[in-house]
């Protein structure tokens, strides 16, 4: 068969077409795995799934009425009045001695010096009792303030999953992170964001490990959001914590479906503590 056979060129066709075929699946496998998550962003606080919050929501219950507390200052302790003190006489003058036999003459003593002891003595005594009646009293009605306080803001317009200082239009509820608002950003690095949040909550290192091991998790995210397909694709070096890793991620329940509707395998790195930039 010659090089310009019908039959030759069909065979180079033939091969080019799989080469082709080769390129574009590789091309489509290497497509569909994310070699890292997106962005981290910081979660907002407040119970809930809601990772597309920017704002944490206010503590309260839906159509309450606004209130604000007002501060609970510690009021001064004013000075302990001063007791009454009874005017101080003075001794009667001594007797003079009957005629006998010349005595040694005594010491005289200072009732007025005596007098006035006492009755300062009876003055500290009298401040410190009043002292402490009227710091256990500012103690009661600090404690009765805070108790106010607290109802005011259960009472305030907001739900009951939100935090002190949130925002009334979020209704929805938060994302169990620490912020009360967070910077903008796309859903999905939100998403996984929660996601990531969500597998350590479920994470129980191993006694003994050191805090600086970190692993390279691998697993596959469908579009309904459920974790499947997870290993180790990088070992920390200590098996037992690989094996706690993969645990946290099976354990993971979805957060809901991913904003994009895709389904892909991701990498994830994960470590005991995170860097503020992870």
């Amino acid at each position: 068969m010659s090089a310009q056979s019908p039959g030759a060129y069909g065979l180079s066709a033939l091969l080019h077409g799989a080469v082709v075929a080769l390129i574009l699946f590789f091309s489509y496998a290497a497509s569909n795995i994310a070699q890292d998550t997106p962005k981290i962003l910081e979660l907002v606080a407040g119970e809930g799934d809601n990772y597309a919050a920017t704002a944490a929501p206010a503590l309260g219950s839906a159509g309450g009425v606004k209130l604000q507390a007002p501060p609970v200052t510690r009021a001064e302790v004013p000075p302990a009045p001063k007791a009454e003190t009874s005017p101080i006489q003075s001794a009667p003058p001594e007797a003079p001695p009957a005629p006998a036999k010349p005595a040694k003459a005594a010491k005289p003593v200072d009732l007025v010096a005596d007098l006035k002891r006492v009755e300062a003595r009876r003055e500290k005594r009298l401040e410190a009792k009043y002292q402490k009646e009227r710091e256990a009293e500012l103690r009661k009605e600090a404690a009765a303030a805070k108790a106010d306080a607290k109802v005011a803001h259960i009472d305030a317009e907001g739900i009951r999953e939100g935090v002190l200082g949130g925002s009334t239009e979020n209704k929805v509820g938060g994302a169990g992170g620490k912020a009360l608002t967070r910077e903008e950003g796309s859903e999905l690095d939100a998403y996984f964001s929660l996601l990531k949040a969500r597998i350590k909550e479920n994470h129980t290192p191993p006694e003994g490990v050191s805090d600086s091991l970190e692993a390279r998790l691998e697993f596959f995210v469908a579009a309904d959001g459920s974790l499947s397909h997870v290993r180790i694709i990088r070992s920390s070096g200590n098996s037992e914590f690989d094996r706690s890793v993969t645990e946290a991620c099976e354990q993971t329940r979805s957060i809901g479906p991913r904003p994009d509707g895709r389904s892909e395998t991701v990498q994830m790195t994960f470590k005991i503590h995170e860097d503020e930039s992870n």
